[in-house]
């Protein structure tokens, strides 16, 4: 019994990966160039994983963001990547619904998505990540997304 409270009385140890031989010049240029290529956030932080890097915040102390914010690599125009894949799901359902005019529970998806979109904009808005002018509307979408 004195075994089975001292295992359940034991701390878990996350072991966590070693990111120490990496250089934050290297870790640079990898975003740099991932970054200027067009990936998102996602897909970078993927490409690094494959590196052995698992954490950009452990070799640098800052988020993937801030880098990109120090290299000068985002824009204020540039649309944020939730933002661009409830957009690009947006363009999927439209021409979903052009095929099928009667498919009434895709239409309500789709006015669920554009819900999402709109709350997301008015919160990058206020955030001063998209400027105050920027609209949702169908046919921008599509440019968008081609």
């Amino acid at each position: 019994m004195e075994n089975k409270r001292a295992w359940l009385n034991m701390e878990e140890t996350k072991i966590e990966p070693k990111t120490d031989k990496f250089d934050k010049k290297e870790l640079y240029d990898k975003i740099t160039e991932l970054t200027k290529k067009g990936e998102p956030k996602a897909k970078i932080g993927l490409a690094l994983k494959k590196m052995k890097i698992h954490s950009v915040k452990r070799v640098t102390g800052k988020r993937l963001s801030k880098v990109q914010a120090e290299l000068k690599l985002t824009s204020k125009d540039q649309i944020p990547d939730d933002l661009m894949a409830l957009i690009k799901k947006a363009v999927k359902l439209i021409r979903h619904k052009e095929a099928n005019k009667k498919d009434m529970t895709s239409k309500r998806g789709y006015q669920l998505t554009v819900s999402k979109i709109n709350r997301l904009r008015n919160y990058y808005i206020k955030q001063g990540k998209l400027p105050s002018t920027w609209t949702y509307s169908d046919e921008s979408a599509k440019l968008l997304v081609k």
